[in-house]
């Protein structure tokens, strides 16, 4: 493992969080060089320790959202750990918490709280709907969020039905809207000394992500959009042995290469037709063509072309991909490497390392309360009373 040398070296981050949003959120905080200190409660720890499939001993999920972090196990039901949690607090950098809002306040461990005891904290909260509004404390998971925000009505399938994303997008969305907040508040508390609350959430992150369609149609289109599949210069076809290829010719000089290629000249000047059934010719047309042959033979013969043409791969075949390899990791696992996904960027003076794997349920829990100013005796006696494990 690489020492931190990262670009948050030298920061604490105390990791309050479970399933994804959260994790995902921490992970990426501990790759760019962070502590980051997963509290867990006992007996089983984060749910997605669960999860299927096994990589090794663990779950797969687990591992892959959960490297550069060490574990401490306490049971926030004692008070006596959530004394402990305070403590930690109080020598943090960042504390990221994804409750239901009001549910730590109650727990003597909410932002006023925290920020009271330690005014350089960065408190982040990244819940479904946020810290204020109607639906608040409302439940939900990833499919609710992208059904309130647009997404799923505008993604339909040719019967007209929602099409169910295989990634979760607006939990995945909302780490990264939970990172860029607190690095954010990390950089004001550069220039003035305070740390505060960041209030992300999974919907409003959902909801960022329709910037673009939703400005289009607050803005009066109605019906047709060039990137939603109406047209035949973006769109994806099937090609003779059953799988699909993206086209992306948006550019009139794509479309009109894309158009010399597939044999198809007559369609250069019908590239934004205007009546659905002018498009549907000449999607019908681009179809054929793709129909021909298969789909790494087009892949083949377009790769030295300026079309836009892409191979549409599965999950498997992205994690063979040659570009993509460059950007996973083999991860330590146990018996059984796991490879994931690494880091969505680069640093060149502060690069990221993967320091240490997903940790066992606990398995630091001795070191970081040492660093807490925990003596080994009361150590031993919160292990005693069931605090900690």
């Amino acid at each position: 493992m690489s020492p931190s040398t990262g670009a948050l070296s030298g920061l604490r981050v105390v990791d309050l969080t479970r399933y994804i949003p959260g994790p995902y959120c921490t992970m990426l905080l501990g790759d760019l060089g962070a502590d980051v200190v997963k509290i867990e409660e006992p007996p089983l720890g984060d749910p997605t320790r669960a999860v299927p499939p096994l990589a090794g001993e663990g779950s797969a999920v687990h591992a892959a959202l959960n490297r550069n972090k060490r574990s401490l196990s306490i049971d926030l039901r004692q008070a006596e750990g959530v004394a402990v949690v305070r403590r930690l607090a109080e020598t943090a950098d960042v504390f990221v918490e994804g409750l239901r809002p009001g549910v730590l306040a109650r727990r003597g461990l909410g932002a006023e709280e925290l920020l009271a005891a330690n005014p350089r904290l960065v408190y982040c909260s990244l819940s479904g709907y946020g810290q204020q509004g109607p639906l608040a404390s409302r439940a939900g998971h990833d499919i609710n969020y992208l059904a309130q925000c647009g997404f799923l009505g505008s993604n339909l399938d040719g019967e007209g039905r929602p099409v169910l994303p295989w990634t979760q997008v607006a939990d995945m969305a909302g780490g990264l809207a939970a990172v860029m907040g607190i690095l954010a508040a990390l950089l004001a508390r550069e220039r003035t000394g305070r740390g505060q609350q960041v209030d992300a959430s999974l919907f409003d992150a959902a909801l960022a992500l329709m910037t673009v369609p939703l400005a289009r149609v607050g803005a009066g289109l109605a019906g047709v959009g060039e990137l939603s599949g109406s047209y035949a210069g973006y769109n994806v076809y099937r090609c003779r042995d059953g799988r699909y290829v993206s086209v992306g010719a948006l550019e009139p000089k794509f479309w009109e290469a894309l158009c010399r290629a597939l044999g198809l000249p007559d369609k250069i000047k019908r590239q934004w037709e205007g009546s659905p059934g002018a498009r549907r010719a000449t999607i019908d047309a681009v179809a054929g063509a793709f129909a021909a042959r298969d789909r790494d033979q087009w892949v083949k013969q377009l790769a030295e072309q300026e079309v836009c043409v892409e191979p549409v791969l599965d999950a498997a075949e992205a994690l063979a991909h040659a570009d993509a390899a460059g950007r996973l990791l083999d991860q330590p696992n146990g018996d059984t490497p796991l490879r994931t996904v690494a880091p969505p960027l680069r640093l060149s003076e502060t690069p990221i390392a993967l320091r240490q794997p997903a940790p066992e349920l606990g398995e630091h829990t001795d070191a970081v309360l040492s660093q807490a100013g925990y003596e080994a005796r009361e150590i031993e006696a919160l292990r005693g009373a069931g605090v900690v494990s």
